[in-house]
């Protein structure tokens, strides 16, 4: 066989760049969630994926185009990560108070195992929101976001609750949920140099599931009780 038979034989196809191993579009997803945890969104590069990902760049470029419908996958894939991780409580029988504290505690820790998800989902679908791909990828984490929400309140009820607008509900829930991780300077200057972040979520979780379900008004001393209700409509 000749050197150029030889040159042609080995010459790939076009499409799928070559890679070692079987390195797909779920383990450059993987690879691009890892980099996030030590490289701002502005400061990744598809070089450093790929040497995360152990393969060349343009297995990524194949894969998705650039960097920005990267990181958009990227934040699709966290989403309905954290989504689908709630769904199963959400639409239970548990209680009421373990649901909304069950569902603050997956927010949080999203946003903790991934420190620049707030900042990719204001740039990646919020701020895209007007445009096709951006407008439906709103549409989608936006509406199965409220399934959760309206499965946690309706749900095989296991407490009556007052009408509210779930809409509010669920924003609500993400801006207390959101602020918590970034504000971790704040938490050490209220709450002292070696206060522990993790059982300051704990207590902050039981906080905002205490305050959603209760509000902070005190209960009216003069205000009957469930007990003398029930005697007075038996005089």
């Amino acid at each position: 066989m000749s050197a150029a038979t030889t040159r042609k034989t080995k010459a790939r196809t076009k499409g799928r760049p070559d890679a070692e191993g079987t390195v797909g579009r779920e383990a450059l997803l993987a690879a691009a969630v890892e980099e996030l945890r030590v490289s701002s969104p502005e400061t990744l590069t598809l070089a450093g994926v790929a040497a995360r990902a152990g393969v060349h760049p343009a297995l990524i470029r194949y894969y998705f185009g650039n960097k920005d419908n990267l990181l958009r996958e990227v934040v699709k894939q966290l989403v309905d990560r954290g989504q689908e991780s709630a769904r199963a409580t959400m639409e239970s029988s548990a209680p009421l108070e373990e649901k909304l504290a069950g569902r603050l505690q997956s927010m949080i820790g999203v946003i903790q195992s991934n420190p620049h998800f707030h900042r990719l989902v204001l740039d990646k679908i919020y701020g895209q929101g007007n445009d096709g791909d951006g407008e439906d990828l709103l549409g989608r984490i936006a509406t199965r976001g409220m399934r959760l929400t309206v499965s946690m309140l309706h749900d095989q009820p296991s407490r009556p609750i007052r009408p509210i607008d779930p809409r509010l509900l669920h924003v609500a829930m993400i801006g207390l949920t959101e602020f918590f991780v970034s504000a971790k300077p704040l938490l050490h200057e209220l709450f002292g140099e070696n206060a522990d972040i993790d059982e300051l979520k704990s207590r902050y979780v039981s906080f905002v599931t205490d305050l959603i379900l209760h509000g902070i008004s005190a209960p009216d001393p003069a205000a009957p009780t469930g007990i003398d209700k029930g005697r007075r409509k038996g005089q």
